[in-house]
């Protein structure tokens, strides 16, 4: 790896995984975690999920990498367009082309890359079979977002997201897969999430929920560094399989509190 994919990865571990410690505070908006009984629980069901996702991740790698990209697009796309109300048909056309950002474009644009880190994160070369898929749907996908990019300038609360995603795909074109990654998932998704988590706490809640988000990243960090030891492998190997698979395993909780329960129930 090159020196801008440490730091790229880097980014991810250090600025991007801790924007889902804010969990703790969705739960208790949610009316979950309001005593010590529902906090040792809360805990408990998110780990225990969390730690489910690796075990599977170990014994079906390629599956597990294809289902990874599937939600993983989804959850970025409906926080990328998070602030506009689902209305209208208009709102699936745009989650649509948001969720293909990172699981299509990213890897087809960049693919002498990103298949390197797919053949490492599945065990197997058969995650060529993955990329053909995405360079088959990746065409479809420029179409979508063609036509998503002209709709928006006839509707203009379209128009911001439309822009920021074209500019997304053309920065794929431009700098490292990992560093568009990094830039993208730290400072757009991750800074955007926070953002409206933090507005919706009270003033006088803020201190106590500084400190329990602190406490839940500083144990986010131990873990990754627990089975950053526990891999085989090269460094490189194991940093990446560190990395995805410890986002893998944090995106599947994070993404039942968030985006099937937080957001139907209007909390965020």
């Amino acid at each position: 790896m090159t020196t801008v994919d440490i730091l790229s990865l880097a980014l991810i571990v250090f600025l991007g995984i801790p924007h889902g410690s804010f969990d703790g505070v969705i739960a208790r908006r949610l009316g979950w975690s309001k005593n010590l009984i529902e906090q040792i629980s809360f805990n408990v069901i998110y780990l225990s999920i969390a730690i489910l996702v690796v075990i599977v991740w170990f014994y079906m790698p390629l599956i597990s990498l294809s289902i990874f990209l599937f939600i993983s697009g989804i959850h970025f796309g409906m926080s990328d367009i998070s602030k506009i109300q689902n209305t209208d048909s208009s709102y699936y056309f745009s989650l649509i082309s948001h969720a293909g950002l990172i699981p299509v474009a990213l890897p087809v644009i960049q693919k002498d890359y990103v298949i390197e880190v797919f053949t490492i994160l599945s065990n197997n070369t058969a995650s060529k079979i993955i990329f053909s898929t995405l360079e088959t749907i990746f065409p479809l996908y420029l179409v979508i977002v063609s036509a998503y990019f002209l709709y928006s300038v006839y509707n203009k609360k379209w128009l911001f997201n439309a822009v920021s995603l074209i500019i997304l795909i053309l920065l794929a074109f431009l700098i490292p897969p990992l560093l568009t990654f990094a830039l993208y998932f730290c400072f757009w998704h991750s800074r955007g999430h926070m953002l409206r988590v933090w507005q919706r706490v009270k003033i006088n809640e803020r201190r106590s929920h500084i400190i329990e988000t602190v406490g839940y990243t500083i144990f986010t960090w131990l873990i990754l560094a627990s089975g950053f030891w526990l891999l085989d492998g090269s460094l490189n190997e194991s940093i990446i399989k560190m990395v995805f698979i410890g986002l893998a395993a944090l995106t599947v909780p994070h993404m039942i509190l968030v985006d099937f329960w937080a957001n139907r129930r209007k909390v965020l």
